[in-house]
């Protein structure tokens, strides 16, 4: 099963082998473009702690164009929450559908270090979810929907088309 193969991939006993697909993704990330400031794509490619999402990222086309700073569902830049390895670790096995869990992950428009700090409460992409960050003795989390709070990492790195939190 190409989802359990993606554990295995990144250091997980949960699953044997890396399908061709995993091995041959679409897209990938040129951390040496050239030309102007780097777009979100370029960054978040570095995340040694994020591989799984990065490998379901770069098989969709939508969300590379999002990170890429080339869509128009995006007119107002995007926030990413990217799903870090530990994160997916947690579950019994990987979501059937990870480029959907993704988009839960996308917030249309650029959201600032204070908003996030302050408490703001957002729709992602495609309205699949109500994220709500709160922050705690200097710590900040979002809930999604009714799910436990996470914490957020970082102050959130910035780039041509957005920003991303861990």
């Amino acid at each position: 099963q190409q989802r359990q193969a993606v554990f295995e991939n990144h250091g997980s006993s949960k699953a044997q082998g890396l399908s061709a697909e995993m091995a041959n993704p679409p897209y990938t990330f040129d951390s040496n473009a050239q030309g102007s400031a780097p777009q979100l794509s370029d960054i978040i490619g570095q995340e040694g702690s994020a591989t799984i999402a990065l490998d379901a990222l770069v098989r969709s086309e939508q969300l590379m164009r999002a990170l890429s700073g080339d869509s128009a569902d995006f007119p107002h830049g995007l926030t990413l929450l990217l799903p870090t390895n530990d994160a997916f670790q947690k579950l019994d096995s990987l979501p059937e559908d990870l480029e959907l869990v993704l988009k839960r992950h996308f917030i249309p428009r650029a959201v600032t270090a204070q908003e996030v700090e302050k408490g703001i409460t957002l729709r992602s992409y495609e309205r699949l979810a109500t994220l709500r960050f709160t922050s705690s003795q200097g710590r900040v989390f979002v809930q999604a929907d009714r799910r436990a709070p996470t914490e957020v990492r970082g102050a959130g790195v910035h780039a041509g088309s957005g920003t991303y939190y861990l």
